[in-house]
């Protein structure tokens, strides 16, 4: 039985992708390389692997989906010999993919995922995004190996790892009458429009802290993107909270913003490695592990100002 690891790769690739067209984009290498291992294997194990849809890619087979979680499987013990190679030889190599909850995944893993590649030249890491379901999701697929995301609504086969809490702030445009406080209560913002950073999950939590306050905010506009939120509040169009704090206090077309702490007693979100609880896990994801409690502290948060 004669096939390799790169025509299995391929071959998850497309399953994972649902085309051809898609995996050739996500993987960089060429359709019919793509096309040729599927071909391949299809004739090698004398199995059909997927049900072809004109115009609409492709769906596994049920052979094909279970020939794919071998696949996977192989593919991550493939990997993992590498590692425990490079362990011998004193190095790390493999392949890491991180996901990465969407408002932290442009401040947080450039930094932090450049330094972990620098530190061991023998790894590649791959960073997706998603909210708290999609990244579950995708860790129960096996399609990313750990994910950077808050503890929120963890279930009971996700193992997590706190690093971080990371308090509420308000954020606010720099010439707004309270920008120069040291801090600001929550009710004092009560009369003025609130940009909501609505995400599932996020969104409860922001919409807590009111509750807890005893008041509803005054919503203006709701966004699931970091930027548009920052836009808009940096524009005089209200105020918003938020807890990932970028170090640049400027908006996209370079209006200025102010992060000032919350006063009183406001839950924040913790930070920390999502992992599946039933898997063993590769040096590469324990050495990324390690790597992140170094680097993720109260003291610094790679990306983020200080408040």
């Amino acid at each position: 039985m004669q096939f390799t690891l790169k025509q299995l790769a391929y071959f998850v690739a497309a399953g994972e992708a649902g085309s051809i067209l898609r995996a050739a984009d996500n993987i960089h290498v060429s359709q019919p390389s793509i096309s040729n291992a599927i071909a391949h294997l299809e004739d090698v194990f004398q199995i059909q692997l997927f049900i072809r849809h004109h115009a609409q890619g492709m769906s596994l087979t049920t052979a094909g989906s279970q020939i794919m979680e071998q696949a996977q499987a192989l593919l991550r013990d493939a990997d993992e010999l590498r590692s425990f190679a490079g362990k011998l030889s004193k190095q790390i190599f493999g392949s890491l993919n991180v996901g990465c909850f969407i408002p932290l995944a442009p401040i947080v893993t450039p930094e932090l995922c450049h330094g972990f590649m620098q530190s061991h030249e023998g790894v590649e890491v791959n960073v997706s995004e998603g909210d708290q379901a999609e990244l579950l999701s995708k860790l129960k697929k096996g399609t990313i190996d750990l994910a950077l995301t808050y503890n929120l609504q963890l279930e009971s086969d996700i193992a997590f790892t706190e690093l971080v809490e990371l308090k509420p702030y308000v954020l606010l445009a720099a010439d707004h009458p309270f920008a120069d406080k040291s801090s600001i209560a929550l009710a004092s913002l009560a009369d003025e429009r609130f940009i909501l950073l609505d995400l599932p999950l996020s969104d409860t939590y922001f919409m807590s802290l009111f509750e807890s306050q005893k008041f509803k905010p005054s919503i203006y506009a709701r966004t699931r993107h970091i930027e548009v939120q920052r836009a808009l509040v940096a524009k005089g169009y209200g105020y918003s909270l938020a807890n990932v704090r970028p170090v640049n206090q400027h908006s996209l077309d370079g209006s200025r913003l102010k992060y000032i702490p919350l006063s009183g007693h406001n839950p924040g979100l913790t930070l920390g490695i999502a992992t599946l609880a039933n898997i063993k896990k590769t040096i590469v994801v324990d050495s990324f592990s390690q790597f992140c409690h170094v680097q993720i502290s109260t003291e610094k948060i790679p990306g983020m100002a200080n408040l």
